[in-house]
């Protein structure tokens, strides 16, 4: 279970997507938006919402766990695995700082009395996630 919560933390912060306001806000909400398509099951989505790059690397990182190299399988397999306590915590992220520099970004999650940052880089035009806790 220790090893699933792992992999479960890796594909929630594993974050990209598409924006609204200025870029710190767009980039915010590229976290949002992953975080809803993870914890909606909308894998497809929230696999399009990661660099190429960082897709594969959490398709390779979790397959031991998962027995699949399909992204959306993954966290399919992740999300039942981690079951409802681990959805329901990860519905409570907060979203707070994003630091903008160029075409990365820096936003800063909590939960709780925890915080980890997610690194997000542009490509095809939308912030996508480039490295996070576990995926690198």
């Amino acid at each position: 279970m220790r090893r699933a919560a792992t992999l479960l933390a890796t594909a929630a912060f594993a974050i990209a997507g598409c924006g609204g306001g200025g870029p710190a806000d767009d980039a915010k909400s590229a976290v949002k938006s992953y975080l809803n398509a993870f914890v909606e099951g909308d894998g497809a989505k929230a696999c399009s919402l990661m660099t190429n790059a960082t897709r594969a690397q959490f398709v390779k990182r979790t397959k031991p766990l998962t027995k699949t190299s399909d992204c959306a399988g993954a966290i399919e397999e992740i999300r039942t695995q981690a079951g409802q306590t681990a959805m329901d915590t990860l519905k409570k992220v907060k979203i707070s700082s994003a630091k903008v520099n160029g075409d990365t970004a820096d936003v800063r999650l909590t939960a709780g009395s925890s915080s980890t940052t997610a690194k997000l880089k542009k490509e095809g035009g939308e912030w996508k996630v480039t490295g996070a806790p576990g995926t690198q």
